[in-house]
């Protein structure tokens, strides 16, 4: 068609129809693209800005779609759908991560029993009833000694948890990790691993005394009403307290791995947690108790077993003890691939959600 002709088709069309030709420019002729731009021109149309406006919108409707989409998904998981896609993870490369833990348990056993000799090795030196309590020099010895060892296998166990962050982040991208890669990834990150594990740390030690005063409390009122309670009341009551208080700092669980994957400095990590588990209470719940709960039954049932049979046979100490610490090792990663699984998980879904709010406001 002559140049001519298709100026003046292209001068009946409407502005949209024009549009519409200048989007699909490998469909004309060299005449034709020529005829049309000349017409855009006298029209005062900017073919190129329309056209980028109309991408990014249709951009931002796939994305809108896309991350609904997925949140909708998400959502209507249930948690024992998630408990279940941990334990096939954690199942999937189970010597990896018991030979990531391993080390922490030994450590930290032997580090808590040290301390609890140590401190009860300076108290059996002190006089009992009233009199011990003018001691005070020892008794602040023996709660040092204590607390090392529990400082000891604190920094043990978030050491092994940075290192299990750092294999499933590895491992949900399709690659199986060594042991000694995933230690140096938190090596790599030393410094702000130790400050992050050091302010959890005080978090627990503040949960933990904020419970015993729950606790105290709690019995000083039923003392008051002159309520009697037996020794498994007692004791009920004081670990539900101090397990609602670990739960509340379970919030916090996801810091290191969003310090580990997420490569945040120590205020953002903790940010961080706090946003990406809230509304998640009962999938925290059931990481704390299958860790706290099951670590110590399988911590506790070699020597219970060796207690029932000890009539029949006699089992050395030194084989519980193994049994114990072999028994710990297997239980406890749950917990640690749970809480950097689910960091994994919530924070694509909420950097999808960011990039989907940012391409609407754009």
């Amino acid at each position: 068609m002559p140049i001519h002709d298709l100026t003046v088709a292209y001068q009946t069309k409407t502005d949209e129809e024009l549009l519409q030709l200048a989007g699909n420019p490998e469909q004309l002729t060299p005449e034709a693209h020529a005829a049309l731009k000349s017409e855009l021109a006298k029209r005062r149309i900017d073919s190129t800005a329309h056209l980028n406006v109309q991408e990014a919108n249709d951009q931002s409707k796939l994305g809108q779609h896309g991350v609904s989409g997925t949140l909708l998904l998400r959502e209507s998981e249930s948690v024992g759908e998630f408990v279940s896609e941990v334990l096939r993870v954690y199942h999937a490369h189970f010597w990896l991560f018991v030979r990531l833990i391993a080390p922490a348990v030994v450590v930290g056993y032997f580090a808590v029993v040290m301390g609890r000799n140590e401190g009860g090795e300076i108290a059996r030196r002190l006089p009992r009833g009233f009199g011990f309590a003018g001691h005070r020099t020892e008794i602040l010895e023996i709660w040092f000694a204590n607390f090392i060892g529990f400082l000891v296998s604190w920094m043990a166990f978030s050491f092994s948890f940075g290192a299990i962050c750092s294999a499933v982040g590895q491992t949900s991208k399709g690659v199986v990790p060594s042991p000694s890669d995933c230690f140096a990834e938190v090596r790599e990150r030393i410094g702000s691993f130790l400050r992050l594990s050091a302010l959890l740390l005080v978090l627990a030690l503040v949960a933990v005394a904020v419970a015993n005063l729950l606790g105290i409390t709690f019995f000083w009122i039923l003392h008051q009403r002159r309520m009697h309670f037996s020794i498994f009341t007692t004791k009920s009551v004081s670990f539900l307290c101090v397990g609602l208080a670990l739960l509340v700092l379970s919030r916090f669980g996801l810091a290191l791995p969003a310090l580990i994957l997420g490569n945040c400095r120590v205020g953002q990590a903790m940010f961080r947690s706090d946003e990406l588990t809230e509304g998640k209470w009962l999938t925290l719940a059931i990481l704390l108790a299958k860790s706290l709960i099951g670590g110590y039954i399988a911590g506790m049932l070699p020597f219970w077993l060796a207690g029932w049979i000890w009539a029949y046979v006699r089992v050395p100490w030194q084989f519980l003890t193994v049994a114990s610490i072999a028994a710990v090792t297997v239980v406890e990663p749950f917990m640690f691939v749970g809480f950097a699984l689910l960091y994994v998980r919530t924070a694509v879904l909420s950097s999808a959600s960011s990039k989907g709010l940012a391409s609407q406001l754009a």
